[in-house]
């Protein structure tokens, strides 16, 4: 599960920065904000789910990662270039697309 996730998630993620990419000039930082964001979430998932860390700690860090990833796409630069420099449709896709990580994610076990 972890290795699929590991593959998955930064890659759904950075398509944040690619559809942002297309139609606007961003930095950097939003790619590796997103794809750090993504990695604090799931690898301490897994140590706490192997007994590397404690599963509450482990849990918790996840947590804390989703809730940057979370800043980043609501209310961060990502959004923020969203807003100002993407058309109808492009904002429309990314909409949706923070959608699935905020809801999508909260119920996926």
């Amino acid at each position: 599960r972890y290795i699929d996730w590991l593959l998955t998630v930064p890659l759904q993620l950075v398509e944040f920065y690619l559809i942002l990419a297309a139609v606007a000039a961003v930095s950097g930082g939003i790619f590796w904000r997103i794809f750090v964001g993504s990695l604090v979430m799931l690898v301490p998932g897994y140590m706490g789910e192997a007994g590397y860390l404690n599963a509450t700690v482990g849990f918790v860090i996840g947590m804390l990662g989703w809730a940057f990833i979370l800043y980043e796409i609501h209310a961060g630069e990502a959004s923020k270039v969203s807003a100002a420099s993407a058309s109808a449709a492009t904002q429309s896709s990314f909409t949706m697309m923070k959608w699935v990580v905020t809801v999508g994610w909260a119920i996926y076990p």
